[in-house]
């Protein structure tokens, strides 16, 4: 009983009304070795097909599949809120998440922001993940039961899920919002808001898949010696991309996301977020919104490739 009570303090969430207390801190980190408030990176040799490969690899499937789908990412400016470390490290490893996207070039909320980003530090992510389906279900939004217990039974140490609602690409109003005003419907009132649009394409669609929020469960046992930068970047990558679970993907080892896959040796296990991620990033966010997935991938991979191959004319 005293584990479930820590478990929900731990969360603080607060959500369409649904709010939890506020946690106690429950762990320290070790302080990183540079400042926080500069994004240095890693570069790598990488070939176009690299490049592909990686975005395909990261980035989830979207529903529809890749020529039907959409990838989905925030439109309203990210608010990281983290819990479950001492005050201190929660501000650092806030302010570098704040850091990297804006090293992005993505829209970042300033002080005081309603937090869309949560990162929670847990004793155990399966106890975690089944009191939060069990008493906060809501914080699922429309992900389907199969899917909650696909992340639930991950294994861990790192349980993430987003809520993603479909908006228009006009205007970014979301169809079925529970949180902000439906889009408006055209003749008769109808249950369901219809997205409507003046754009008239064969390739450009009236609709983009939005991320409204994002959960990171992070076990603190598997925290242990690493730093707030490496937290921070790594809780960054997973929390603006829809990625897939570190089951379903070949993480190449230059990149955050590879912090806690295994084997892989202390030497090699990544610092900070590298170039090849930093620029992932920015592509996903500066490339349109209202295409299908095959053709967000085909742009993201020409402007990783030109940005990189800048970088190294530099």
């Amino acid at each position: 009983m005293e584990m479930k009570k820590n478990i929900l303090v731990a969360l603080s969430l607060t959500i369409s009304g649904t709010a939890l207390f506020p946690s106690p801190s429950v762990a320290t980190l070790t302080d990183p070795q540079s400042s926080d408030a500069d994004i240095v990176v890693t570069g790598n040799k990488t070939t176009k097909a690299a490049i592909v490969d990686f975005i395909r690899t990261t980035i989830a499937t979207p529903k529809g599949g890749r020529h039907d789908g959409q990838y989905a990412r925030f439109s309203d400016p990210v608010c990281p809120h983290v819990v479950g470390l001492s005050d201190d490290n929660s501000k650092q490893v806030e302010k570098r998440m704040r850091g990297v996207a804006l090293a992005a070039d993505m829209k970042v909320a300033g002080p005081g922001c309603s937090p869309n980003v949560y990162v929670m530090i847990v004793a155990d992510g399966e106890e975690a993940m089944a009191l939060i389906r069990k008493k906060r279900s809501r914080l699922f939004g429309g992900i389907e039961h199969h899917e909650r217990e696909r992340i639930a039974r991950s294994g861990g140490p790192a349980y993430a899920w987003k809520r993603i609602q479909t908006g228009s690409a006009e205007t970014g109003a979301l169809q079925n919002s529970d949180e902000v005003t439906v889009l408006p419907t055209t003749g008769a009132t109808t249950e369901v808001p219809v997205m409507y649009s003046k754009v008239k394409s064969k390739i450009k669609r009236t609709t983009q898949q939005t991320m409204t929020h994002s959960f990171l469960l992070l076990e603190k046992d598997a925290l242990v010696d690493l730093t707030t930068v490496q937290i921070a970047d790594y809780a960054a990558m997973r929390s603006y991309i829809d990625t897939k679970d570190s089951k379903s993907r070949q993480t190449p080892e230059y990149s955050i996301l590879a912090l806690f896959d295994s084997p892989i040796s202390d030497e090699k296990t990544p610092n900070a977020v590298s170039e090849m991620d930093l620029v992932l990033l920015s592509s996903l966010y500066n490339s349109a919104s209202d295409v299908s997935a095959s053709l967000q991938g085909a742009a993201m991979a020409h402007r990783v490739e030109k940005e990189l191959t800048s970088r190294n004319d530099e």
